[in-house]
């Protein structure tokens, strides 16, 4: 299991008393429902005359109120600017960037897929030890380009850091055997990197990319991928990756019956990432209408992957863009063909099983009270999954009045 929840419970009880409550994508609304949380788990959840209320619970009034799962967000970079700053003056204002980016949208569980060396294990562990505020974190610390395939557009943050180039086919698994037994939940391998000039996009070498995912693998750990195009899809399947990053528009072809079918087999979970094409285009100066284009062709490869029963899971790129606001990547899942239940799925079910996290998920007594509070009904208007008003994480209250 990678997920513990990792920060100290509340000492007092908490209540949210009147609300409706998806317990699960599947599973019918409770109306008028009480949920209680005690210890940093789901002590109680039924209709409002069902589940007792202790005197000294916090109560939170929730007529009007829409409670589900916490939420994940399954690609993020932790790249906060405050890191730079010496830990012992950077506390509050990571904090406050952990909420601006993370749990001010419901994120109670993100995980890292791609940061600087130790990076985002230091500030797990200062959340864990309630220095700063957020969110459960896993993460694949550094990622894994091809050799000489280093992307464009992070050079200068790398420069002058140990090369994360894969060398030998041995070097590469022992990079990522080092850096699993330090501390990181997963691997990311670059299968294919976008390095511009005449190349355009880098292949990973298959044995280099198999001996990564491999010992990721060795020690029960995924592995994601970062395609760019179709030969990238091809070097992930064929090294056994559990997770691509993102669609691959940019390529220019939409997903085959053939393609699709070739990823579900190989139970290959997929990151959508629709609103990245968006941000990452406009200001490169792309026509408006090649926007457009582009974002309906990731939309036509998310909409064939699902349909055909491929596991999605939801992810925004943040910390690499800086889009916080989640509602319009909730739209173009929807616009995709997915529905409420599958998008539900997406940030809570999916992720919670296919990274071991047993204890989260779902609104269940004696499950982790991981809890994201909204101010309307997704399955009403699925955009209500951004409108949060508590982010509630292991029973503390980490988003909304009285974090």
């Amino acid at each position: 299991m990678l997920c513990a929840s990792g920060l100290p419970a509340a000492a007092e009880g908490l209540a949210i008393v009147g609300a409706k409550v998806y317990r699960s994508p599947d599973a019918p609304a409770i109306l008028d429902a009480t949920l209680v949380v005690r210890d940093g788990v789901i002590a109680g959840v039924g209709t409002s005359g069902e589940v007792e209320v202790a005197p000294t619970d916090r109560v939170i009034a929730g007529e009007g109120l829409v409670v589900v799962a916490g939420l994940w967000n399954s690609h993020v970079h932790l790249l906060l600017p405050s890191m730079a700053l010496p830990p012992e003056d950077n506390a509050e204002a990571l904090s406050g960037e952990l909420e601006a980016m993370l749990t001010r949208w419901g994120f109670t569980t993100v995980f890292d897929i791609a940061s600087l060396p130790g990076a985002a294990i230091d500030l797990r562990r200062r959340i864990e030890r309630g220095e700063v505020l957020g969110p459960n974190i896993l993460t694949v610390d550094a990622p894994f380009f091809p050799r000489d395939g280093t992307p464009v557009y992070v050079r200068d943050l790398v420069a002058g850091l140990p090369s994360m180039e894969v060398g030998t086919p041995d070097a590469a698994a022992q990079r990522a055997r080092r850096q699993l037994e330090n501390g990181a939940d997963g691997v990311k391998i670059f299968t294919g990197a976008i390095v511009g000039g005449e190349v355009g996009v880098m292949p990973m070498a298959l044995a280099a990319a198999k001996a990564v995912v491999a010992e990721a693998h060795r020690q029960g750990k995924p592995a994601f991928a970062h395609p760019s195009n179709q030969k990238g899809i091809d070097v992930a399947i064929e090294s056994g990756v559990d997770v691509l990053a993102h669609t691959t528009p940019d390529d220019g072809q939409p997903w085959s019956a053939e393609l699709v079918e070739r990823l579900t087999s190989h139970d290959v979970a997929l990151i959508p990432t629709l609103t990245l094409w968006r941000v990452a285009s406009g200001p490169i100066g792309l026509p408006a209408e090649k926007i457009e284009r582009t974002i309906a062709l990731a939309q036509q490869q998310l909409g064939a992957f699902a349909a055909a029963g491929g596991e999605v899971l939801f992810g925004t790129d943040i910390g690499y863009t800086q889009a916080v606001d989640t509602s319009e990547e909730y739209r173009l899942m929807q616009g995709a063909g997915l529905t409420f239940e599958q998008i539900l799925a997406s940030l809570t079910t999916a992720p919670a099983a296919r990274f071991g996290a047993a204890g989260k998920g779902k609104i269940e007594v004696g499950m982790d009270a991981d809890v994201t509070v909204l101010a309307a009904d997704p399955a009403e208007d699925v955009e209500a999954l951004a409108e949060v008003v508590y982010t509630i994480r292991a029973g503390r209250v980490i988003f909304g009045p009285g974090s």
